[in-house]
């Protein structure tokens, strides 16, 4: 979610974070809010009859783990220093967070990546595709430029790799002349238990989906058929609140 204050105004504007704009005039959806129209299939269906109304609060759990993961890694990237447990004893990870946080750092200590090349979460935006996203990390590999997606799932399902695909297609229309050459998915939470550098270590692995990049953009242009069906008059909510409130004295 995004949110604006006007500092004048004392007015907090909350934009709707499913869709993005240049210009506050033209909104396009994000790319995971048109693979939300993508079937989940039966086994996730089967996964909410079994859970019930459990679901939801493992589901918003699942998102904030993934959320804290992604944030420390960005931090980390752009030049902070991450702390598991202060001196005060205050743990600013889960363990499960950290563990998630150091499979990234065995990934990145692979001396075949490019540290000067590093883009994080870089801004898509794409007028001729009408979408936007923000990517996790571009980053030169072996002399190969790769765009590099962090998920925190148990398991990875088919609209990553689509997401992916429309990832590399809207970065190299920003950055004209310039290409992806590979794109994958780092999975943090992998089943693996040896290590492949710089593609793979325990418990993580670099999940490569390139070879399916012409099929994956026509899986995502007949998605996006459908979404735009359903959604004929799509606008954000842009949501407005007072940001100070104060009780009047009475008059005596």
């Amino acid at each position: 979610m995004k949110v604006f204050l006007d500092k004048k105004a004392q007015q907090v504007n909350v934009l709707d974070e499913r869709f993005y704009t240049l210009d506050n005039k033209t909104f396009y959806p994000s790319v995971t809010t048109v693979l939300q129209s993508y079937p989940k299939g039966q086994f996730f269906e089967q996964w909410l009859r079994d859970t019930g109304n459990n679901s939801k609060t493992i589901l918003r759990e699942a998102g904030i783990k993934g959320t804290n993961v992604h944030n420390a890694i960005e931090n980390y990237l752009k030049g902070a220093t991450l702390t598991w447990i202060g001196e005060d004893g205050h743990e600013a990870y889960s363990l499960e967070e950290w563990k998630m946080i150091c499979k990234f750092m065995s990934f990145f200590n692979y001396e075949g990546i490019n540290r000067d090349t590093i883009e994080v979460e870089g801004i898509l935006f794409s007028n001729e595709m009408e979408l936007g996203g923000t990517g996790d990390l571009v980053v030169e590999i072996d002399n190969e430029n790769w765009f590099i997606d962090y998920k925190t799932s148990n398991a990875l399902h088919k609209t990553h790799r689509i997401q992916l695909a429309v990832y590399k297609r809207m970065w190299e229309q920003q950055n004209k002349g310039r290409t992806i050459d590979r794109y994958g998915v780092l999975w943090l939470n992998a089943a693996t238990r040896t290590d492949k550098a710089p593609l793979q270590g325990k418990g993580w692995q670099v999940k490569e989906y390139t070879e399916y990049y012409d099929q994956d953009i026509r899986l995502y242009n007949s998605i996006r058929h459908i979404w735009n069906e359903e959604n004929p008059n799509y606008r954000p909510k842009n949501l407005e609140f007072s940001n100070t409130f104060a009780m009047k004295k009475a008059k005596i």
